[in-house]
């Protein structure tokens, strides 16, 4: 007898409020469904409480409004674009979800590429205009599905879907 294997979502941890945010999105998912998880140092471990089990990828952090640095986030996008094609092929990822931080970009880049759904939710904090990500995740059409959370961005943003995580 053949069994299924359940469907394989990869999300990832960043950390603060976007893993928060994922944390709550998680909690919407079923038990039929295997969670991936990229991570930074400061994201979050697997099967801690809101956390599902499942195999965690390490990815660098970008840099931040108190650290700038060009360097760091091309880095960062770089590990994190090779890190999610491999991750990909190896997990078989069904599908790629990712919650307003900027790995969003190089995560949905690459499962567009590798023929994946994916899913980009901006964060609950932005109300009135998207992130930086959310922009250039809508103009470049990396995800299938573009979830906002308030309705004032769903009527500035037409092919967007009103969603929530809260």
């Amino acid at each position: 007898m053949i069994s299924a294997t359940p469907p394989s979502i990869l999300v990832i941890l960043s950390g603060g409020g976007f893993t928060f945010e994922t944390k709550c999105l998680l909690t919407t998912i079923g038990d039929d469904v295997r969670i991936v998880y990229l991570a930074t140092a400061f994201g979050g471990t697997p099967g801690e409480p809101g956390l599902p089990p499942g195999p965690r990828y390490d990815v660098p952090q970008f840099s931040s409004i108190s650290r700038r640095s060009f360097r760091r986030s091309a880095t960062a996008f770089l590990g994190t674009f090779t890190r999610t094609l491999t991750i990909i092929r190896a997990e078989r990822i069904d599908l790629v979800v990712a919650v307003g931080c900027s790995h969003a970009v190089p995560m949905l880049l690459a499962g567009r590429l590798s023929g994946r759904r994916t899913i980009y939710l901006e964060s609950i904090t932005r109300a009135d205009r998207l992130s930086n990500t959310g922009r250039i995740v809508y103009h470049l059409r990396l995800a299938t599905r573009f979830l906002v959370q308030w309705p004032s961005l769903h009527k500035r943003y037409k092919s967007s879907r009103l969603g929530t995580i809260l």
